[in-house]
């Protein structure tokens, strides 16, 4: 008898002993407290540098692009991505003669791109062999924000003019076609592409019901100064 109690006596001692080294280890294992708090605050700094990134990208993204200030001169690239397109779809687009677009795609455009106001403002001269210097110029304050009264080269039409500067950096003339009514918008937008090599100005037709249309046009660096 006595011997049995010994023996449940030495079992019972091996079974604490059994379940304290597991707890020990249970309890080695999970984290602590600290552990947790180090772990929140490193993931609530990311957050934080995370937005502080973004509302930086915010605000330059409404500053004028810099990069595409300058002289530049229309060249006429045939082989993809870089294809000069015909301006005939926008134009027709827009009720000119098919006889006029035709004209025009013989025509090499020279621009005088400037960023001004400390980059709050953005002025593009245009002008052909035919034609007579165009100056276009806004406030960049956002695609229809602060818009300004135009009058086409006809002066028979007015329009709505707003300037705006996209999140990759893309600057863009924002033109609501009001004589036209509700819906239609003209979009002009210019941007370094091939390694900033080539200014790619990117025009688009906005009309209720319809697919945009959407030209683009090629420029490098005049080497005249």
């Amino acid at each position: 008898m006595r011997r049995l109690q010994n023996v449940n006596e030495r079992r019972r001692a091996s079974l604490l002993t059994a379940r304290g080294v597991y707890a020990v280890n249970m309890s080695s294992s999970l984290p602590s407290f600290s552990d947790f708090a180090g772990k929140f605050t490193e993931k609530t700094g990311e957050a934080k540098n995370t937005v502080v990134q973004n509302f930086s990208k915010y605000i330059q993204g409404k500053r004028c692009d810099a990069s595409v200030e300058g002289k530049w001169t229309q060249v006429f690239p045939k082989n993809p991505p870089y294809q000069t397109d015909s301006l005939c779809p926008l134009l027709e687009g827009l009720g000119a003669p098919s006889f006029v677009c035709g004209i025009v795609d013989k025509l090499t455009t020279h621009l005088t791109i400037s960023c001004e106001e400390n980059g709050t403002k953005l002025r593009v001269v245009d002008k052909t062999m035919l034609t007579k210097e165009n100056v276009t110029e806004t406030a960049l304050r956002g695609f229809g924000k602060e818009e300004k009264r135009c009058t086409t080269k006809g002066g028979r039409k007015e329009y709505m003019l707003s300037g705006n500067v996209k999140m990759d950096g893309t600057n863009q003339f924002v033109c609501r076609l009001i004589s036209r009514g509700p819906g239609w918008w003209t979009i002009s937008e210019r941007t370094l592409v091939r390694d900033g090599t080539l200014l790619r100005e990117r025009n688009i037709l906005r009309a209720p019901g319809k697919r945009d249309v959407v030209v683009d046009r090629y420029f490098e660096r005049s080497k005249e100064k």
